[in-house]
Order: structure tokens, then sequence, then C-alpha cells
């Protein structure tokens, strides 16, 4: 792939001249927000020095460097399940005197959280989290318990910045995902349509399916299944033969030796299919543009894909050089844990102690809705502005940003507020500015700088030896991030 990085360049003059988005311009801002889970300072000073371009490509390679779950040693340490085959956990259990039980899959949302936090391979986590949802399998789900981590160490980590059709065939052999959508019970007796259904329709190609397709694709996917130690089989006597056809696939589908092979020509022709081209490139492009994107750029997306052999990193290319990215400004609105992680990562508080740290990290997203890869059901979490308006996830929020100004949280240091300034204000007027501009990647109008100061009771010009904000600081702080600035991805 050849990254052409003075497109970005062009892109972001492009959408100077044309934004009729009304807040102040921030290219760098913009990027950390969209292609990561937050600015952090260390983030903020490598693309304000490298540019852009040299911040994407220092991530491509972080991205390559950190695959799995090593992108930040002391999150890692917190997943010692995480490295085990389902097998290993099920003995490791056994070892405990205990049958079952949810601990890899409790270690999987903490050290993912973690990682979303602190993980420097950022743009491979948004796409881990995308995928997750893409391909979804329910977290903290009983069937599951001892593979669902393996699942997503083996298919959606080890896959999220390679092929699409790497990672369908891999899921489409996971014992998680057989387990999730009932494919290991299907047998040529008693077909299950379960998984057949969820491929076309969430998976790929979307809603242009027949009945007829869901069936032959059902039947050519029986005799895969899962063995006694939880790892993937695949058992001829229980394939269905028989010629199928699928949308525009056709196999004569003759031996049930030959079953597993055929079943992968199936998901390869519907990975490489236009119409799930055009699915993704949309479901990409809602993640990192806009909740409704335009069709030319939906298209440009869908051809990266197919011109590229299905390669995922390619259609974040064309999202990066787009116009319409840069154009977007505001067009997105974080999810319940994106604003959480957000907060950590632009306050920089450090973990005391990690395992606490992810504990809160852990209750404080389940209190919001959204702990990351626990939707229940296979299309995974929504991922527009109106899935997520409420009171109750409005007021836990807030709840969140006072408790991080204000040091309250288990597990994490108190860090230095006043270096947020960056520089040491006059005054209190010049303090507002600052923050604002440091919390959100914003400049806020004079109306909105006036309010912040109403809540000071104090004069733009009160010199910081006599500003209130000497105990006003940390919700003052939480004032700030409470408003829609720092609301917005």
């Amino acid at each position: 792939m050849t990254l052409i990085w003075p497109s970005v360049t062009l892109a972001v003059a492009n959408a100077r001249r044309t934004a009729q988005v009304p807040l102040v311009w921030d290219p760098v801002g913009h990027v950390l927000s969209r292609m990561a889970f937050g600015p952090t300072a260390g983030s903020r000073a490598e693309a304000d020095h490298l540019g852009i371009s040299g911040w994407y490509h220092n991530q491509l390679a972080a991205g390559t460097a950190y695959r799995g779950y090593s992108g930040h040693a002391g999150v890692a340490a917190q997943g010692p399940l995480l490295s085990k085959s389902p097998w290993e956990v099920r003995q490791y259990l056994k070892s405990q005197n205990r049958e079952f039980d949810w601990d890899a899959m409790d270690q999987l949302a903490r050290v993912t959280l973690g990682l979303q936090t602190w993980s420097s391979a950022q743009v491979y986590e948004t796409l881990v989290d995308f995928f997750s949802n893409h391909l979804n399998v329910a977290n903290h789900n009983g069937d599951v318990w001892n593979t669902r981590h393996a699942y997503d160490r083996d298919v959606i980590r080890r896959h999220a910045m390679g092929s699409f059709t790497d990672m369908l065939l891999a899921s489409a052999r996971h014992p998680a995902m057989l387990t999730y959508l009932n494919l290991a019970e299907s047998s040529k007796i008693a077909i299950n349509e379960n998984y057949g259904r969820e491929l076309l329709e969430l998976h790929t190609v979307g809603l242009i399916y027949s009945e007829d397709d869901v069936k032959n694709a059902s039947r050519l996917l029986t005799g895969r299944t899962i063995d006694g130690q939880s790892s993937y089989a695949y058992q001829p006597r229980d394939h269905y033969t028989g010629v199928v056809r699928v949308l525009g696939f056709a196999h004569a589908n003759a031996s049930a030796a030959d079953g597993e092979p055929a079943g992968d020509a199936l998901i390869r022709y519907l990975a490489k299919h236009p119409a799930t081209a055009q699915r993704l490139a949309t479901k990409l492009c809602v993640r990192y543009v806009s909740d409704h994107p335009s069709a030319a750029l939906v298209s440009a997306v869908a051809h990266a894909y197919l011109a590229n052999g299905t390669n995922i990193l390619p259609m974040m290319t064309a999202i990066l050089h787009s116009t319409e990215f840069w154009q977007s400004r505001g067009a997105k609105v974080r999810r319940p844990t994106e604003n959480l992680i957000a907060t950590v990562r632009i306050l920089g508080p450090a973990a005391s102690n990690m395992a606490k740290a992810l504990d809160t990290l852990n209750w404080m997203s389940t209190s919001t809705g959204q702990l990351p890869l626990d939707w229940p059901t296979p299309d995974g979490y929504p991922d527009v502005a109106g899935a997520w308006r409420s009171s109750s996830t409005l007021l836990s929020s807030w709840t969140q940003h006072l408790g991080f100004a204000g040091d309250w949280w288990e597990g994490f240091a108190a860090s230095n507020k006043s270096a947020l300034y960056g520089r040491t204000p006059v005054n209190s007027g010049e303090a507002i500015t600052l923050l604002t501009r440091r919390l959100t990647g914003m400049t806020f109008s004079a109306a909105h700088r006036a309010l912040l100061q109403t809540f000071l009771d104090e004069p733009a010009s009160t010199l910081m030896a006599n500003s209130r904000l000497r105990w006003l600081l940390a919700p003052l702080i939480a004032i700030i991030l409470d408003g829609p600035h720092h609301a917005l991805r």
C-alpha cells in the first residue's frame, strides 16, 4: 500500500475552505479524537511535532509492533489468562476447584479498557473496537466463558490491521463464534440457521439475501463444531452434501470430506462481494466520519477495500485522505465509555495501582451501559448519537468528570492539574482560555468563557495569586468536561 502523505495536507486545506461547523478548526485535535480514544499530552506533542501524517505513520507501525495485548505492559499483566487456550483456562479453574467461571471474560473486559486508555497503538485499538462490534460475540455470556478471550486474541486482534477475509475465515472457525451463533450444534439432520443468517446480514452483504440463501449457507457450513478440548473441529459425518447456491455463489458440495474448504470458498466470496465492501465502508465511515456519511465517501472507501484484496488499512487511509473527514468536526458524539476513556487520557492521572484502576474503569463503564464487548446481540454496540441520549448516562459522565478532576477514584494517583494550563497564566481569564483549549482542543467563544468566569465569580482580570481558582480548579475542570465540546468525538 502506498501512502501519499501530502494528500492529508491537501484534504485539511480543502476542509478549512469549505467547513461550516461552528467550531474553531483544530486538525490535530480532530484526528486524535477520531482515530484514537482522545488526545493525551504526549500524543498531542507527537502529532504537533511530526504532523498528522507522521503521527499516523507511527500509529501503523505501533499497531504492527503492539498487536495482541502488548500495547501497555502494566495493563497486559492484569490479564494472565488471556494468553491461555480455552482448554488451559478450563484446567486452571479446575485447579482452583471451580468447574467454570468468568475469570477470563472479566480479565478481557478490564484489559480492553486499559489498552483503550493507555496503549500507544491507538489506531489499532479503535479498529479492534470496531471489528469486535462488527463480528460481535457477547462477552460475559456463560456459553463462551473459556473461549471469548481467545476469540478477541486470535480473530479480532490478530487481523484488525490485516485482511477482512482472513478475519472472517478465522471467526467462522472459532469456538466462541460457533457457540454464540449455534453453528457448533448444526448438522445435516438438524440444520441451525442462526450463523448462516448473521454471516449474510451482519458480517457481510447485509439485507440483500433471500431465505434460500440463508438455508444454503447454513447447509454448506454444517460440520463445523467444537471438540472435547474446546477447540475447533470439522466433522464430515455432520456435513450436508448437495448443490448450494448463495447469491451469485454456487458449489457442487459433493463430498462431506471437502465440506470445510467448500464453506471457506463461500466465506471468501462473501468477503469480496461488492455489497460487503459497501457495508463495511459505510460502518467505518459512521465510526470515523459522521452518522450519515456521503455516498461518494462510502464508495471511495469501498473501492479501496476491493482494490486492495479486502485489506483494512487502505480503507482507513482513504478516510484520512478525504475532505469529508476533515470537514466533520462536531459530527460525531462520543459513546459513554469513550467519554470516560477520553477524560482519563486528557487529564492524565497515572495508575497508582493498575488492578484497582482497571476495576474502577470497569465499574464506571458498566454504570454507563457500555462495558466493552458486552452488547448481548450479534449486531454490536450502536455508533450513532441517538442511541446514547439519556439523562442517566449524562449524569454518570458528569460524576466521572468531577471524580477524576478531584482525584477521587481508587487506583489513580493525584495529578498536577495546574500542568493543564501548559504555561503559567497571568489571570483567571487567561487560565480559562488555556484550560478550555487543552481539555477540548477547541477555542471557546467569548460567551462560553464568560459563563465559566461567572462560575468563578470574579473578573477575568483577577490575578492568579488572588483567584478563586486556588480552590475551584477541580470543579472548573469538571464543568468544562461536562459541556458539549468534550462530548464530541
